[in-house]
């Protein structure tokens, strides 16, 4: 892998959807060699830039204006909203408060509150709301004078019991730069401006910059984590976690950090490891679990070799870290139905986990939204490449007491990320590039987990190439406790945001408050900045990213429908004999059962020939399967849903 993709301006994460045919992908389009997961492919195809049009975004909303785009600050340039890994968005709701985080300006911009400016680009603010983003209120949290401030993240530390704004902290942190990237930056002040605590961390020899992950508690433990690399000046040597815990001392009234390296799972190929710099983290609300996600091969794969979740897990408020049980996510039949296949083999396809992020549920289970596109080849002087013009798809998956299941999540996307060719916000040394962003987020009680990423309709833009130059805001949510889920929604489609949700953050935790679940977004306006990178550029909330109870429905309603868009049970389950499965069918339609082993070998199907609308039992016959776990897919007319039955 070249250390020179790494260094790249251009990065991201994000996600798409549309109601559109998902098939599956068999034929190669083109092999092109791919960087690692942190830096979008600047190589996926030819730019044609007469096939672009004149990037003019259109302000075009609904007449109910259900979302709202309110002003929260302005950064002196984009070096401040690049990562999607960066934690700029956060929601306590012991505080009712959302804290939003970015870089200063001191340049003035006309048409904006103050004309833009609070601090410099080299000071960290801090913009609050305490009435689900109606009202925002910025702070100048950090100064940080000659020390140059980049990539900030933030979070509120509520000590625990406190339910006063004033007496909450804001911790910000982020690494430092002069003419190398030298330390790293952590700072917590209250809301009311008291007890500032200020430090600068150095870098180890592996001279990481740490921006991910960003997670505190109401016991005062905060976390930071980063994949340190090493190289030789041409290809990487060396990938490892690495977590920065913070503890609140109540003497000094500030954060203490100690350092932590993980045994490094990737595989090593060749010399060098298999893996990219992704990094991320996600914790239980009271803090005493916490899983590390990196991207790679894992160096305890058999024969089928993908950049999947690499994870590590802690039981007790991180003082000691286990690798979780290595798991072959190319197994679950919808991946299979929605990704490209390798070219050797057309009935093998392996997930490429190319963006992604996690969240944990009520019960501490973690929960991954994934976009994924299929591995091209399982050589291991290839196993970085995959169909030039795949766009990919969107799954949940989650590991519920020990055993990992899939949820579908939507259609192929319908564009997928700007590389620098093809961007136009301008950089001196190649324009700045975006991806679909995609992010997760849970209530605090962790019933509900979403999914929110972008998506462009190239239709309604006239782009004959698929990309994500005017990105729409989707979001996606299921009730873990009643395996129900949401249609995926476009929620700035012909509203406010329409085609503007550029480089968007997301609070990894929910707002909900009697069945309304708001979930906390930013998104940045380019045309602030007239799409140079170098000038300020202005940062929204966008309100109205909104669910209701209603909305968890067992099918959803979304047009030509595919799997994953309703959900089953069987009951009982665990079992011995037979099985029942409740379905309720709008129509008369064709209806079977698959099921298959974890492995992916189907051991049965039943085809209950075509059934008339209404509500029926399905009977399963497992009785000639030994005991064990299995997956069962149940298909109507043209939905499909997966679930697993164990047998006793």
């Amino acid at each position: 892998m070249k250390t020179s993709l790494l260094l790249s301006v251009a990065l991201f994460i994000g996600f798409s959807v549309y109601s559109q045919n998902a098939v599956k992908v068999t034929q190669v389009m083109q092999k092109t060699k791919v960087t690692i997961k942190t830096v979008v492919p600047e190589t996926e195809y030819t730019s044609n830039s007469a096939l672009l049009p004149a990037y003019v975004p259109r302000t075009t909303k609904g007449s109910n204006a259900a979302v709202q785009k309110i002003y929260m600050g302005t950064s002196r340039n984009a070096f401040s909203m690049l990562y999607q890994e960066q934690c700029c968005m956060y929601y306590n709701k012991d505080l009712n408060a959302v804290m939003g985080t970015f870089r200063g300006n001191d340049k003035a911009v006309a048409g904006l509150p103050g004309s833009g400016i609070l601090g410099t680009g080299n000071d960290i603010v801090t913009c609050w709301s305490t009435d689900n983003g109606t009202t925002q209120t910025e702070k100048l949290s950090l100064v940080g004078g000659t020390n140059l401030l980049r990539y900030p993240c933030g979070a509120i530390y509520n000590p625990e019991g406190n339910t006063d704004v004033n007496l909450g902290y804001s911790l910000v942190a982020g690494p430092v730069t002069s003419t190398s990237w030298l330390e790293n930056y952590s700072s917590s002040v209250q809301y009311n401006g008291d007890n500032l605590d200020t430090d600068y961390i150095p870098n180890s020899s592996y001279a990481e910059l740490i921006y991910e992950g960003l997670n505190v508690s109401s016991d005062g433990n905060a976390y930071l984590c980063t994949t340190k690399s090493a190289n030789d000046g041409t290809n990487y040597t060396e990938l490892f976690p690495h977590i920065k815990k913070g503890v609140f001392n109540n003497n000094t009234l500030g954060f203490d950090w100690t350092e932590q390296d993980l045994p490094s799972p990737f595989f090593m190929n060749n010399g060098s490891p298999e893996g990219n710099s992704y990094a991320n983290m996600a914790w239980s609300s009271d803090g005493s679990v916490g899983y590390m996600m990196n991207i790679g091969v894992d160096s305890r794969a058999g024969d089928i070799k993908g950049y999947y979740p690499i994870l590590h897990k802690s039981v007790d408020y991180g003082a000691t870290w286990e690798l979780m049980d290595y798991f072959d996510f190319s197994i679950f039949p919808d991946v299979f139905d929605h990704i490209g296949s390798t070219e050797a083999n057309p009935d093998v396809a392996v997930p490429w986990f190319w963006e992604a992020d996690l969240v944990v549920d009520g019960t501490n289970n973690v929960h991954i939204m994934a976009l994924c596109k299929g591995h091209i080849s399982q050589d291991p002087d290839s196993l970085n490449w995959y169909n030039k013009n795949e766009m990919g798809a969107l799954f949940e998956f989650s590991n519920e007491n020990g055993e990992w299941f899939c949820h579908f999540i939507d259609y192929t996307m319908l564009s997928r990320e700007v590389a620098t060719a093809d961007s136009p916000y301008i950089y001196a040394t190649g324009n700045l590039a975006w991806d679909m962003r995609l992010q997760a987020s849970a209530t605090t009680d962790g019933s509900k987990v979403f999914a929110v990423w972008t998506d462009t309709n190239p239709d309604e833009w006239n782009l004959t190439v698929p990309l994500n130059l005017y990105p729409d805001l989707l979001a996606w949510g299921r009730d873990v406790n009643t395996n129900t889920n949401t249609v995926a929604k476009n929620i700035t489609h012909y509203e406010e945001g329409y085609g503007q949700c550029h480089y968007m953050f997301v609070s990894p935790t929910t707002i909900d408050e009697s069945g309304v679940y708001d979930i906390p977004v930013r998104i940045s306006d380019l045309e602030t900045s007239n799409y140079v990178a170098l000038e300020p550029v202005a940062h929204y909330y966008l309100q109205g990213t909104t669910f209701f109870e209603s909305d968890f429905v067992t099918s959803g309603g979304q047009e030509a429908p595919l799997a994953g868009n309703m959900a089953v049970t069987n009951f009982p389950n665990p079992f011995s004999g037979k099985t029942n499965i409740d379905v309720k069918l709008e129509k008369s339609v064709p209806v079977s059962i698959v099921v298959n082993s974890l492995a992916g070998q189907q051991v049965s199907k039943v085809n209950y020939g075509t059934m008339g609308a209404g509500s029926h039992t399905l009977t399963l016959d497992a009785s000639n399967l030994t005991s064990g776990v299995y997956f069962y897919t149940v298909t109507i007319g043209d939905q499909k849903a997966t679930n697993k039955l164990v047998i006793k």
